[in-house]
This record gives C-alpha cells, structure tokens and sequence, in this order.
C-alpha cells in the first residue's frame, strides 16, 4: 500500500495532523475508499477498452480529471466554468475532505461539494461504485474473462 511510505515522508518533509485521531482516521479511510472506487472504475474501463493496447492508452483521460481540481491551485482563481467543473470534480471533494479532517487549511469552494466536502466524497463513492461494479462485472462476465 503506498499510502503509509506516503504519509512517513509527508511527516519527515514537515507536514502534520492538526486534528483528533479519529478525524485523521477518517481521512484515511476515505483515502482508501476512494482508491478502492479508482480500481472499480478502471476495471470497468479496461474492460470497456477491450484490448490491452488500448486500456493502456486511456491513462491519458485521466490527467484532465486530475488536474482540473483543488489540488494544486484554489478553484477561486479559475474562470467560472472552470470553477464549476472542478468544484464537481471527485478528486476535488477527496482533497477537501482529507484537508478538512486532518485540520490542514484548505480553501473553500463555491459548489455544494465542497462545502460538504465528506458527504460529497460519500455520495461519489456510492455512486461510482453503483454504476463501476456492475457494469466491469458484467462486462468480465460477457467476454469470458
């Protein structure tokens, strides 16, 4: 799991919890949920892909997911529509979510998400799986994989 090697370097380079234990807990658990929805949705595109070649190659849609988000810059200095869209973005509520329980400073947004930034990480997390899960073991199911 690269979350502990993650977090023993983040506390060597300066970062820290300023929260309750269970607060940081949380956090954790919804990092893992979260990684756990990733794999669902990825399983669910490969297997769409069909071809190895060509899973392979759309690991490139996903810089414009990951990017468009709070993590790097604060949604405030973005164009409105811009704003909207990473506002909505599931990475955007993990980070302010995780930001949120760990007691770090983070930069409210102007949609729903993040203002409920744990809710919203909750409801896209049942929501991808709700759609993923079926439709990659379907899919498996299908093709005889």
């Amino acid at each position: 799991m690269v979350l502990l090697p993650l977090v023993g370097v983040g506390l060597l380079a300066g970062w820290r919890i300023h929260r309750r234990l269970p607060d940081a807990l949380v956090a954790f658990g919804l990092l893992v949920l979260f990684r756990f929805v990733l794999t669902w949705l990825g399983t669910c595109l490969g297997l769409a892909a069909g071809r190895e070649e060509l899973a392979g190659q759309l690991a490139v849609l996903t810089f414009p997911v990951a990017m468009v988000t709070n993590v790097f810059v604060p949604t405030g200095g973005m164009p409105a529509w811009l704003r909207l869209v990473a506002g909505w973005n599931p990475v955007s509520t993990v980070v302010a979510a995780v930001r949120e329980l760990f007691g770090n400073p983070a930069v409210g947004g102007s949609t729903w998400p993040l203002h409920h930034p744990v809710p919203a990480t909750l409801g896209w997390a049942v929501l991808l799986l709700a759609v993923c899960a079926p439709l990659a073991v379907r899919s498996y199911g299908a093709n005889g994989r």
